[in-house]
C-alpha cells in the first residue's frame, strides 16, 4: 500500500490530537470515516500505525493512503494581493513579538469582512498578507483577532501570531489579567472621576445593549480630562468586555458619546469618537495614539484648538501607563 506525506506538523500544531488533525488535513471525509481509517492504518503518522487521541509533535509527518488522496483538503488558492504597502503598513503597528501583533486600527475600518464592500480589504487579511512569509504555516492555526473593535471605533487591536501568543493573550483577557483604555468624546460636562457598575444585557435584533436587572455585570471608570462647548473629552478604563459597553453605560449615566445616534448621542454626520489606546497583558503595555483625523474632528466639536486635544490624550494615555508601572 502507497502512502503520500499530505502535511507536515508544525509547531502550533505541536500537542494536537491525531484525529484533529487528520480531520484538517482530510477536510472532504466524514469524521466517522477518518476513525475507521485510522484504525485500519489507512491514515498515520511518521509512516506508522497510531491511535485516535495520540499527541502529535512539530516535524511529524500525516500520511494518507493513496486511494484516499482524493479527500485531502486542497490548499486554499491564494487571494489575489491587494497591493498592500508593507511600510506604510509597518506604521500602524504599535507592538509586535513572536506571539501577538498590534494594529492602530482605523475609524469604519473593518476587522473582519462583513460582505458590505467590495472598495475596501478587511484588517484581518491585511494582517495575514503583512505576515505571509514572517510565520510557520500550521495546519490547524490562522492569524486573527483576539478582541473585537466596533467598526467606527478606532484604536489598538491584537492579531495571533502563534497559537501559543494567541491562547496566552486570549487566557489574559478571559482571567480578567488585562486593563483597557479608551479615550472618549461625551456629551456634557463630565467634572469628577465616576465608576459605573451596571448589569448590561444584549439585542441581537437590534444590535444594541441595554442596562437591565438580568444582565452581566459592567465596569467603567471615566475619568474626565479636557472639557469644552458643553462636551468633555474623557479615558475610560473597562474592567469588564461587554458588547457596547462604553456606549451604552456613558448613555445611561447621561453622557452619550458625541454622535452616537444608536445611543441617544448628539448629532454628528461622521459619527461618534472613541478610541482604544491602552492594552497591558502580563509584562506588556501597548498604546497607541489617535492620529490627526481624530483630533482635528474632536476639536472641532469641543470647540477649542487642536493642541488642548492632543495634550489632553497624551495625558490620558500617559497616566494610565504611569499607575500601570507603579
Amino acid at each position: 500500500m502507497n502512502f503520500i506525506t499530505a502535511a507536515t506538523v508544525q509547531k502550533d500544531d505541536n500537542g494536537k490530537r491525531a484525529d484533529k488533525i487528520f480531520r484538517l488535513v482530510l477536510g472532504k471525509m466524514p469524521l466517522s470515516r477518518i476513525y475507521k481509517e485510522i484504525r485500519s492504518g489507512f491514515l498515520r503518522i511518521n509512516g506508522k500505525r497510531t491511535k485516535e487521541d495520540a499527541k502529535v509533535s512539530a516535524g511529524d509527518t500525516v500520511d494518507v493512503a493513496q486511494v484516499l488522496m482524493e479527500f485531502v483538503q486542497p490548499a486554499e488558492p491564494k487571494k489575489p494581493v491587494h497591493t498592500i504597502n508593507r511600510e506604510t503598513f509597518k506604521k500602524r503597528i504599535v507592538f509586535e513579538d513572536d506571539g501577538i501583533l498590534v494594529i492602530n486600527k482605523k475609524k469604519g475600518e473593518l476587522v473582519h469582512s462583513d460582505g458590505s464592500s467590495k472598495r475596501f480589504t478587511p484588517l484581518d487579511q491585511l494582517v495575514r498578507e503583512y505576515l505571509e512569509g514572517k510565520t510557520p504555516g500550521s495546519i490547524s492555526f490562522s492569524p486573527g483577532p483576539l478582541h473585537r473593535l466596533d467598526r467606527n471605533t478606532s484604536g489598538i487591536i491584537a492579531f495571533g501570531k502563534s497559537a501559543e501568543g494567541a491562547r496566552e493573550f486570549s487566557s489574559a483577557l478571559q482571567n480578567r489579567e488585562t486593563r483597557k483604555c479608551y479615550i472618549a468624546l461625551m456629551d456634557g460636562k463630565l467634572t469628577k472621576q465616576e465608576q459605573w457598575e451596571d448589569y448590561l444585557t444584549r439585542d441581537e435584533k437590534t444590535n444594541t445593549t441595554h442596562v437591565a436587572k438580568n444582565g452581566d455585570l459592567a465596569i467603567t471608570i471615566a475619568t474626565p480630562f479636557l472639557i469644552s462647548d458643553g462636551k468633555t473629552l474623557a479615558q475610560m478604563e473597562i474592567k469588564t468586555g461587554r458588547t457596547h459597553q462604553i456606549r451604552c453605560q456613558a448613555s445611561y449615566h447621561h453622557h452619550p458619546l458625541t454622535g452616537d445616534a444608536k445611543y441617544h448621542g448628539s448629532h454628528n454626520e461622521a459619527g461618534y469618537y472613541l478610541h482604544s489606546c491602552c492594552i497591558t497583558a502580563g509584562e506588556r503595555i501597548i498604546t497607541g495614539s489617535p492620529g490627526e483625523e481624530f483630533t482635528s474632528a474632536v476639536a472641532a466639536l469641543m470647540g477649542c484648538p487642536e493642541e488642548d486635544v492632543k495634550s489632553a490624550i497624551v495625558q490620558i494615555i500617559s497616566s494610565f501607563v504611569e499607575e500601570k508601572s507603579l
